[in-house]
């Protein structure tokens, strides 16, 4: 089988994909690309001799690719993926599909016009709290899931903050509440298979955010949203919260049971059926690996490499997480976020129906601020 070629682009997220790749068998990573120099020299002291350090898309381009990981800016996934695909390389994005309901259809209508593979590298559902909840509601021993729960709290002091966002016009300090939902509704999405259908949300508004003005524009401690899924089941889900304490919590409520994780350890799992049987247990001790659990994220990074690796050879045909998946995880964030704004709910197209989804093409509105150009959304409600 011939070696499956990557480049990464974006060396501070990215770096930590060179580890799993280097113990799997089938693909290499030969070039990673980042513009700061800083960072150019620390991948240079973990990197092998033979991978090209770049300083630019093109650089690393030329180097040879049959794929790339994006893990460059948040708001800027769309547009390289795009040109990867044109170019013949297949895309894995590492955080959000699109910023822009525009974006997420020319997405959309360039997998399906260049026929090339697209994925997102979503981590979270490879942990071993949210892995079996997955796993034991496609058992079906739960039945159907009639309400599901999901919360990333990641809070942070001021100079923290600062040192994620040093660039005036950083993603970061533009985030809406809603937007960073992969580890959040992204997990639920993976766990059921479920579409979000609606979506209504409101931002939550501190003190102790406010008093971060000038460090975080956005200063708000969370969005939350509440969906409507694709078989009539109700959702709720945060984006990134910036409230204490830190953690990932997920909770799947179904017909004949709830399974979620535990509060404190969000790698043990409580599982308790309607005749009020309970079981807590660590599904870490016998599902993952000494050698898997050194990638990371309790495993979670080496399994979402091998199944990167699977889906490119073609050993695996569907991904967690794939164009349409991810786009839709993409339009709930941006619409949850125009509910926001307007105070109403909002429905999100079937992206798979050409006509329901004409209603994106077009709109390129955002909140993020680039150099030299202004925002065309507001980032929160003011």
């Amino acid at each position: 089988m011939k070696e499956i070629r990557i480049g990464i682009f974006g060396g501070s997220r990215g770096r930590n994909y060179y580890g799993p790749f280097d113990a799997i068998e089938g693909a290499r990573i030969v070039a990673i690309a980042d513009k700061k120099p800083e960072v150019r020299e620390k991948l240079k002291e973990i990197v092998a001799e033979d991978v090209v350090v770049c300083e630019t898309w093109d650089e690393m381009l030329a180097v040879g690719l049959d794929a790339v990981i994006l893990a460059n800016y948040f708001h800027e996934h769309c547009k390289y993926a795009i040109m990867a695909m044109e170019a013949g390389i297949d895309v894995i994005s590492e955080t959000t599909a699109a910023p822009t309901l525009g974006e997420c259809l020319d997405l959309v209508e360039c997998v399906e016009r260049t026929g090339r593979k697209y994925m997102l590298a979503a981590n979270c559902p490879k942990m071993p709290g949210p892995a079996e909840l997955g796993s034991v509601y496609q058992s079906g021993v739960l039945g159907e899931v009639l309400y599901a729960e999901a919360e990333y709290c990641h809070p942070m002091s001021a100079e923290e903050s600062s040192g994620l966002a040093p660039e005036e016009f950083h993603w970061r300090k533009y985030l809406p509440g809603t937007y960073y939902n992969m580890h959040t509704l992204g997990v639920l999405m993976a766990a059921t298979k479920l579409l979000p259908r609606r979506v209504t949300a409101m931002d939550v508004k501190t003190k102790s955010c406010e008093a971060r003005k000038g460090v975080i524009t956005n200063a708000v401690s969370a969005g939350i949203a509440l969906y409507e899924m694709e078989n009539g089941s109700v959702f709720r889900s945060t984006g990134w919260v910036k409230m204490r304490p830190a953690g990932k919590w997920f909770r799947l409520s179904c017909e004949n049971g709830t399974i979620e994780t535990d509060r404190e350890n969000q790698d043990r799992v409580l599982l308790r059926s309607k005749d009020q049987k309970s079981m807590l247990y660590d599904p870490m001790d016998w599902q993952y690996t000494a050698e898997e659990r050194k990638g990371g994220h309790g495993g979670a990074d080496t399994r979402i490499c091998q199944q990167i690796c699977d889906y490119l050879s073609g050993k695996d045909e569907e991904p967690i997480i794939d164009i349409y998946r991810g786009v839709a995880l993409s339009l709930a964030a941006i619409y949850g976020h125009y509910s926001v704004l307007e105070g109403k709910t909002f429905d999100i197209p079937d992206m798979k129906d050409k006509t329901a989804r004409e209603v994106l093409r077009g709109d390129y509105r955002t909140p993020f601020v680039d150099p030299g150009k202004e925002a065309t959304l507001a980032c929160n409600r003011g």
